[in-house]
């Protein structure tokens, strides 16, 4: 166990420790050695410098906070009134404890192996199956694969979402003038500034486009929940639990909203006391509480407000009468369009390596740099373009990709962990660690069926409604009734 450990220390420190500085050019293969280690933790927070309590706790909810809380409002409908609260906030303590596991796997295997950097998500998901019992290792580089696929699917799933909020913005403000634009036009029209913005290497300058996103972000959810509250009907007319059928649906979105999981290692490898990162009243729990707070505010604000007119985003919402409308969009997809650029860093240098050992040594690094942000671009908006439904990709991304990262890998990590350390003693109490692990893989496992059925049915339905319609229209042109439509 102590050679299979010392093996795994050298293959994840062999970039950064036997690299010997022999000028200019061992000098950048350090730098890019130690980057690729802590991909995460640059890309969510650029500084090299440790982060307060504060700092911290702002960049928690800054990764937290997007499109998907703006999706809530649809959500609950799919939920109910008064169901969906009490699911969000059981979904977020779920989310809560595996993000606590996560950190306490990290720190396991760190010591066990006598490692000299933080291992991120993937790396403890590796080691922790790698050092754990017999029966676990030779899953070992599976799951870290796993890990880093579902990350690189996270995130370019939320790049789609973010270029449908634009496109139907687009569509939205247009249609205040009496312009009428298809949903395929006004993605292609999508693609020029996301083009661009994706061309970006700098991290210097991501970090400053993701602060004046915070700000445009922050502000357009302060104005549209101002607005949720003017004219509210009675209580009584909104669904206090909706169908059963509508349910996976909500899973999906909800799931979705609680983004941040690949961000809490970093946080916490980043601060200048990580011990205040995990306690009672720490980084952790309290970031995840306004969180959590503000997804079922904002959740049930929408659906009270709206009811089943809610769209997939609260924005989609605003009426042209309504005097900061147009102001409060535009902040919005200005600042959604710099956040794609920060969410697209990530699967850019997760692949890059791929591509490198596959394709290289390359005579032109920076072409097929350029070259594979470009086709990923692309991906984005043709499967932006194929699912032109907001609410709906929304639900499919969170219950295929987010449960694995959120509740699938956490629990399956710690179990990994617990049995090598202890022969599974350190499951407290009764067990009661060992009965959430449980609980937890039942719900992700069960979340991820459902949701996905679900969405893909309705996605399917919502097709077949325009392909109903269109026939129809045809038809009516043609001077024929089509048979049972009236």
């Amino acid at each position: 166990m102590v050679e299979s450990g010392n093996m795994a220390k050298e293959k994840w420190k062999s970039d950064c420790v036997n690299i010997r500085s022999n000028g200019r050019t061992e000098q950048i293969k350090r730098e890019n050695a130690e980057h690729r280690l802590s991909i995460l933790s640059i890309v969510y927070n650029p500084t090299a410098h440790p982060t307060s309590y504060l700092d911290t706790l702002v960049n928690m909810l800054k990764g937290n906070v997007g499109c998907g809380i703006l999706a809530m409002g649809d959500a609950f409908k799919n939920g109910g009134l008064f169901l969906s609260p009490v699911l969000t906030f059981i979904i977020g303590i779920i989310c809560v404890y595996n993000q606590h596991v996560l950190v306490q796997c990290s720190k396991s295997v760190k010591q066990k192996l006598k490692l000299q950097h933080n291992p991120q998500f993937a790396e403890t998901v590796e080691l922790s199956f790698e050092t754990g019992p017999q029966r676990f290792q030779s899953y070992s580089v599976f799951f870290r694969n796993s890990v880093n696929s579902f990350i690189v699917i996270t995130q370019l799933g939320f790049c789609c979402v973010y270029i449908l909020f634009v496109s139907k913005s687009i569509q939205q403000m247009l249609s205040w003038y009496n312009i009428q634009l298809d949903v395929h036009v006004s993605i292609l029209i999508t693609m020029v500034p996301i083009m661009i913005s994706s061309l970006i290497r700098s991290l210097k300058f991501i970090a400053r486009l993701s602060a004046i996103a915070n700000v445009c972000m922050l502000v357009g959810l302060v104005v549209i929940l101002y607005y949720c509250t003017v004219d509210l009907p009675p209580l009584s007319s909104r669904s206090a639990i909706a169908h059963w059928t509508t349910i996976p649906l909500y899973f999906g979105t909800s799931i979705f909203s609680f983004e941040g999981i690949s961000l809490v290692l970093p946080l916490e490898q980043e601060m200048k006391k990580p011990k205040q990162f995990s306690t009672a009243f720490g980084v952790l729990n309290v970031g995840m509480v306004i969180v959590t707070s503000l997804i079922v505010l904002t959740g049930f604000m929408g659906y009270w407000r709206f009811g089943d007119a809610v769209r997939g985003s609260l924005t989609l919402n605003l009426p042209e009468e309504f005097l900061l409308s147009k102001v409060v969009i535009s902040s919005m997809m200005f600042g959604i369009i710099c956040t794609y650029t920060l969410q697209f860093y990530v699967p850019v240098e997760i692949l890059w390596p791929k591509v490198e050992q596959r394709f290289g040594p390359f005579r032109s690094p920076l072409l097929w740099d350029t070259g594979l942000r470009v086709v990923l671009v692309l991906i984005t908006f043709i499967a932006a373009d194929v699912i032109p439904h907001l609410s709906l990709f929304i639900s499919m991304m969170g219950a295929v990709a987010s449960t694995f990262l959120a509740l699938i890998f956490p629990p399956l990590c710690h179990m990994a962990v617990t049995s090598a350390d202890d022969g599974g003693n350190g499951y407290g109490l009764f067990n009661w660690r060992l009965a959430m692990n449980c609980v937890t893989l039942v719900l992700g496992a069960l979340g991820f069926v459902t949701g996905t059925y679900a969405s893909v049915y309705e996605i399917f339905g919502a097709f077949q409604k325009v392909a109903v319609t269109a026939a129809v229209t045809n038809t009516t042109g043609n001077n024929y009734t089509a048979p049972g439509v009236h």
